[in-house]
């Protein structure tokens, strides 16, 4: 299973490509679905979780593999988290028959492990022993990754509701939008934030769901907001990149006082930046009074924070559908393209730097070791590879394949 990188690894591009113009042409229509997702790794302690094509959830001790040896460096037997039916996945609109995977990103509370399914389904492992829960059905899939803050986990589904739950997966509240959610919320100072494909950013009070207002942009929202002390950044498939105000305390106490049945207003932008060439997909990141965000037309954008007005920008070869992230005081970006690039943000006439090419499609997240200046891939090549690159040397430290794991 531990393999050493090699320069030649077999992709099959063209398939990849397909699928990801299939998954544009069912933004508006509805089509099968296939069972394979990109799920991005998350690090806890020396532990790292991700999720696997086929839907199972393994645990890797990134000290075993250090070490060396011939033992699988898994912490406990991988988690088959599909179930015999879902509901309407990433790329479908009904029912499906098989085992669907995960495409968020699983997240680590009290020494429970939160995944968010295909299928449809929420559910924890036991971090200690494996052990895994009943899951939550929310009947659609869920293509973005659970959130959670305090005592609450948030998750969006394909059904268009994004649902508060206890810790121990009981309903809180639930709050229904026009459309599919297929990205991730973000909590800030008791709000919600969620982009859903009816053109809409909901702010919703955290505690009741309760609607403060809403903010409709010309196309889906299928990216994940940023928000950055009282702005609320997202970009949509209108080819645009918005800010807006974020909710205030007293609209916040407005809205959970507000009559049931009364329209919550709508919310305009403060400022737009709309010179992009295709959809936003992703949420931003901000650096030093910018917005770093990528884009499908191969390019990521950096704006000035406060104007939208674009400073500069940078070219990949493919599509971006990963954040940025920041790490050894670098931007690194993930491209389908197959590269992973660095560039520094204090260097306005720098060029992007490729830190390595890995000759595979990269969708899934990163994940930054801030500690280890190590950025964690998932790349999307025929054996679906997860890697772990150092940024200061350029080195895969050590690779492990994810496609093929059984029980």
């Amino acid at each position: 299973m531990l393999s050493k990188i090699k320069k030649s690894l077999r992709l099959g591009k063209l398939v990849l490509i397909t699928l990801l113009l299939l998954s544009a042409v069912t933004m508006l229509a509805c089509t099968a679905a296939p069972s394979r997702g990109w799920s991005g790794p998350v690090v806890d302690g020396n532990v790292l979780y991700v999720g696997t094509i086929d839907g199972k959830v393994v645990a890797v001790d990134i000290s075993a593999i250090l070490d060396g040896g011939d033992e699988e460096p898994l912490q406990w037997s991988p988690k088959d988290v599909g179930a015999d039916t879902g509901g309407g996945g990433f790329l479908n609109c009904g029912r499906v028959s098989q085992p669907m995977s995960m495409y968020g990103t699983p997240v680590v509370k009290d020494g429970k492990l939160y995944v968010g399914t295909y299928d449809g389904s929420v559910l924890y492992i036991v971090i200690e022993n494996g052990a895994m829960s009943d899951p939550f059905e929310t009947g659609g899939a869920i293509a973005g990754s659970p959130v959670v803050d305090e005592d609450t986990l948030y998750v969006g589904s394909a059904n268009g509701k994004l649902y508060a739950l206890s810790l121990d997966l009981k309903e809180k509240w639930l709050f229904k939008t026009g459309d599919k959610i297929w990205s991730d919320p973000v909590i800030s100072d008791g709000v919600v934030y969620i982009g859903s494909a009816d053109h809409k950013l909901y702010a919703l009070d955290a505690e009741t769901g309760k609607e403060i207002w809403h903010f409709e942009a010309d196309g889906a929202i299928m990216s994940t907001p940023l928000v950055v002390d009282s702005t609320v950044y997202i970009g949509a498939c209108d080819h645009k990149f918005y800010a807006i105000n974020a909710a205030t305390e007293d609209e916040r106490l407005e809205a959970v006082a507000r009559p049931e049945g009364e329209a919550a207003p709508e919310k305009q932008a403060a400022h737009v930046f709309d010179g992009a060439g295709n959809w936003f997909w992703t949420q931003a990141l901000t650096y030093n009074g910018e917005i770093w965000v990528g884009c499908l037309d191969h390019k990521v954008y950096v704006l000035d924070a406060a104007s939208l007005e674009k400073i500069r920008e940078y070219e990949t070869e493919g599509m971006v559908y990963a954040p940025p992230v920041l790490l050894e005081g670098r931007i690194i970006v993930g491209s389908q393209d197959g590269n992973v690039y660095a560039v520094d943000p204090e260097d306005k006439n720098a060029e992007a730097e490729i830190l390595h090419s890995f000759e595979a499609p990269i969708f899934a997240p990163l994940y930054p070791d801030l500690d280890n200046g190590i950025v964690y891939v998932h790349a999307q090549n025929g054996e679906h590879i997860l890697y772990a690159l150092r940024v200061a040397t350029k080195e895969v430290v050590w690779s492990y394949r994810t496609d093929s794991i059984s029980e």
